[in-house]
């Protein structure tokens, strides 16, 4: 048996011949007066305050709020720290899922039943089955009636829940499911990754990141209209994050979601909206986001009405960033137009570019990459164009080079837009990716030095070289 990786009480393991790896889950070693303790975890935390936590609007808080209330409530103990996170779980609905709801590895927990093992996808792992079985019904309803509770859901067949902490759920019960109770839960990131981060990972190249940064911003001038694009668990709202934090710092961005996912912390000019009902919806908030005077409007994910307003709005001027799911960029432009999105093809043509971004399992472990990135290019007859300008060679992992794959005519239509000369925009392209180049020479790539170093590059180039110094030094002390 191999073991793959072992940190807390979390051991992977992979045995001969076997596929899907094994996620370990060892207990805590809580005395019997922490035991004690979490037995009583619905007493530690009243109503109130569970309310006052639920409408704190920044959602990454909500548990840095709770974990500041029971330190003050929990006696010193030997495993204080790993006590109260299991508490706050329980406290959230969690219940016997708390153990895998505290690992930041996992991306998915899935609980697919009565006698049946609890899987989880693992950022650097994969799919892997758990040795967490639920032998009773009750035990998994336990969980659904709390998550149910606390978030006021009725319960029925069928149950979607945004939780306090940010995760998405999704519950299915009898009749519908078979073999029992499901829950598939999407965790809240804790963590989201920089673009410098991305590069490391591998997920673009510094060429290609230095020709959407140059999109983001257009040279504050004329920044594109572009979808993120990609299969579930691609990595699509990381992405999308990751280039929005290069927007310029004067720059008012409006961001929309049904459950907040995007984290854009330190963009001083950046408002938040969720939606609420069917008053409050996708399409309703868009339309009122054109009076907020906007330079950006970012939707987390398009699939319905939405997606009109959003490009009702590129049409009279302006600028869009969006996810949606879809394997191509020609899918793209199909969902675009068919129900509930209804979106012609003479608007579609406002967009700039489509970036698809795919998820592959490499020796069993999941690897994110940007595989087409897509130029739209107008309208001939009823069709839109699109021309590829940059596509990923899966032999050889890196962009694939030939005559047809380039950046030229999306610079020139750039130039074109802004009045200036195409090698003024090509030097810019350099400039970029000689920040992106330096921050990666450098190691800076947490979200606070990164957001640093990006708005000190808008300010003037000198005191891009000094910010460097200036971090450097303190990465050193």
């Amino acid at each position: 048996m191999e073991i793959l990786d072992e940190y807390g009480n979390v051991k992977i393991t992979k045995k001969a011949g076997q596929v899907i790896p094994t996620y370990e889950i060892g207990p805590y070693g809580f005395t019997d007066a922490e035991k004690e303790l979490l037995s009583h975890y619905d007493k530690l935390l009243t109503d109130m305050e569970l309310d006052a936590i639920r409408k704190q609007p920044d959602v990454g808080l909500r548990k840095d709020i709770i974990t500041q209330y029971l330190q003050d409530k929990i006696p010193k103990t030997k495993n204080k720290d790993n006590l109260i996170k299991s508490i706050i779980n329980r406290v959230l609905g969690y219940g016997d899922l708390s153990p895998l709801v505290d690992d930041a590895d996992l991306e998915e927990i899935m609980v697919n039943g009565v006698n049946l093992p609890v899987f989880v996808f693992h950022r650097r792992f994969g799919m892997c089955r758990t040795n967490l079985v639920f032998t009773e019904k009750t035990d998994i309803f336990r969980i659904v009636n709390r998550l149910c509770w606390i978030h006021n859901k009725e319960l029925k067949p069928i149950i979607d829940l945004s939780t306090i902490d940010g995760s998405r759920a999704n519950i299915t019960l009898d009749p519908i499911a078979l073999h029992g109770p499901t829950i598939t839960m999407r965790k809240q990131k804790k963590h989201f990754f920089t673009v410098v981060e991305l590069m490391e990972m591998g997920t673009f190249d510094v060429n290609l990141a230095a020709l959407l940064w140059l999109a983001v911003d257009g040279m504050r001038l004329n920044p594109a209209n572009f979808l993120v694009c990609g299969s579930i668990g691609s990595g699509k709202t990381t992405t999308l994050n990751a280039f929005a934090m290069l927007s310029p710092p004067e720059e008012r961005i409006l961001t929309i979601e049904e459950t907040p996912e995007l984290r854009l912390d330190g963009k001083e000019n950046w408002i938040p909206l969720t939606c609420m009902g069917t008053e409050y919806d996708m399409e309703a908030l868009v339309r009122n986001t054109l009076r907020m005077r906007p330079n950006k409007i970012i939707i987390g994910e398009v699939r319905g009405k939405e997606a009109m307003a959003l490009f009702n709005a590129m049409n009279v001027g302006h600028k869009g960033m969006c996810t949606m799911h879809s394997s191509s960029s020609r899918e793209v432009i199909h969902r675009l137009n068919s129900p509930p999105m209804n979106v012609p093809n003479m608007i579609i043509a406002n967009l700039d570019l489509i970036v698809i971004q795919n998820v592959f399992h490499y020796h069993g472990k999941p690897i994110r990459r940007i595989t087409e990135v897509v130029e739209v290019g107008g309208m001939e007859g009823d069709k839109v164009l699109l021309g590829t300008i940059y596509e990923w060679d899966p032999m050889k992992d890196k962009v694939a080079k030939d005559e047809t794959t380039s950046p030229t005519t999306f610079l020139d239509k750039l130039a074109s837009k802004i009045r200036a000369k195409k090698k003024d925009v090509v030097a810019e392209l350099d400039r970029r990716r000689m920040v992106l180049n330096t921050l990666m020479e450098h190691k800076i790539k947490s979200h606070d030095d990164v957001l640093r170093a990006v708005n000190t590059f808008y300010r003037e180039e000198q005191d891009f070289d000094n910010a460097i110094r200036s971090i450097d030094k303190e990465e050193t002390k």
